[in-house]
């Protein structure tokens, strides 16, 4: 936060301190504000697209989107999700378990999931997307019998031979693989029951909070102690629940009713419950979004309200565990918070970083499906971070 910044700039919010000598944060934030010391809070990423599709995409990719500014959806020539890269060069050794798993549904669907997917590594390598509709669907996994499962298999196996046959091999043989590993998954005594957060006790539920993102980061932790590499948590509204996209929304008050308390429990859950089980160390959380937003607050509405707009040149990013350096703050914003003062970063070097502490070289090479040569990300890792 900025205490000694104009009205205009700051806001209502009162700054408190935190486990961080020097470092303060809203008000609205008291549990994770003593929680700070787990990790590392970097102040300067900055890039320079507003658009939210195309700075998700380079959130998710380490690469920046070909077009500037403009959502555009997915395609299969575009760079694969961290997760897809993982499943490509470094799968988990669990049977039945899927390199990453998306809590919440892809972001921006209406965008085909853009930075989701396999990207030009094939569908083969996206992530296993759990939405709230497949949630249930998990739910109802007992009444399939052992013998329904083989007879769908059987039948799937006479499909591709017969596609064989029509000289269709090679998309035969993808969504083959693809539905084979789907069958693998629904027979998965490990990672399916980490879905069901049902036989969680009252008190680990309360502690999380009985919301959407409190129950998301609850499978989190249970899918991290199945064996699930890379997990995204989608913080998506659900019926008539808040947003983040605050633009002419009263944004003080949206975010002061449900919002910062509902991530501050969370998230702060999330943190305290993996160093407890002795799992942060080997867990990195990452807490942040696309970009972060205007320093100063716009009025424009009718009747005024207040909000920001889109800002990429200048935000936050919080990150624990996973060989994160704790207690530490990692550069400086200018007095208004608008543009970095030192050490600026792009979110692809944060990319580089977390490939990095995952045992992947982010500066290494793979093939795409024309067998070219690609680079696994643009950025460098964080030196500093570590």
């Amino acid at each position: 936060m900025k205490p000694e910044a104009p009205l205009e700039a700051r806001g209502s919010f009162k700054p408190i301190p935190s486990s961080v000598v020097d470092l303060h944060v809203c008000e609205h934030l008291p549990r994770l504000s003593r929680l700070l010391h787990l990790g590392t809070v970097a102040r300067t990423l900055s890039h320079k697209d507003t658009a939210h599709a195309a700075s998700l995409y380079t959130h998710l990719t380490g690469w920046p989107h070909r077009i500037n500014n403009q959502n555009f959806p997915a395609t299969p020539d575009d760079h694969p999700h961290y997760g897809a890269i993982v499943s490509k060069l470094k799968p988990p050794t669990r049977q039945g378990v899927p390199a990453s798993v998306i809590v919440g549904g892809r972001i921006l669907p209406q965008f085909k999931g853009i930075g989701q997917t396999g990207g030009f590594l094939g569908k083969v390598h996206s992530p296993f997307v759990l939405s709230e509709q497949l949630r249930r669907l998990l739910a109802r996994r007992g009444e399939l019998t052992r013998l329904r499962i083989d007879g769908r298999q059987r039948l799937l196996q006479a499909l591709q031979n017969r596609a064989r046959f029509l000289d269709q091999q090679r998309p035969a043989a993808n969504y083959g693989t693809v539905q084979g590993r789907a069958l693998t998954l629904l027979n998965s005594s490990g990672f399916i029951p980490a879905f069901d957060t049902s036989t969680e006790s009252d008190r680990v539920k309360d502690r999380y909070g009985r919301t959407p993102m409190g129950g998301y980061l609850l499978m989190a932790r249970r899918l991290v102690e199945a064996g699930v590499p890379v997990i995204q948590i989608s913080d998506i509204p659900v019926g008539g629940e808040q947003h983040w996209d605050l633009h002419y929304a009263n944004i003080f008050k949206r975010l002061k009713g449900n919002l910062l308390p509902h991530l501050d429990q969370s998230l702060s859950a999330l943190l305290g419950d993996l160093d407890e089980r002795g799992l942060l160390d080997s867990t990195l959380v990452i807490c942040g979004g696309e970009f972060g937003r205007s320093p100063w607050i716009d009025h424009l509405s009718n009747p005024p309200q207040g909000g920001r707009q889109h800002w990429p040149h200048c935000y936050s990013m919080f990150l624990a565990g996973g060989g994160i350096r704790r207690g530490h703050i990692f550069g400086r914003s200018d007095e208004l918070a608008a543009y970095p003062a030192s050490k600026k970063i792009g979110p692809w070097d944060m990319g580089a970083t977390i490939l990095h502490l995952m045992g992947i070289d982010p500066a290494g090479t793979f093939s795409d499906r024309q067998g070219d040569t690609r680079r696994v990300c643009r950025g460098h890792v964080v030196q500093e971070w570590i």
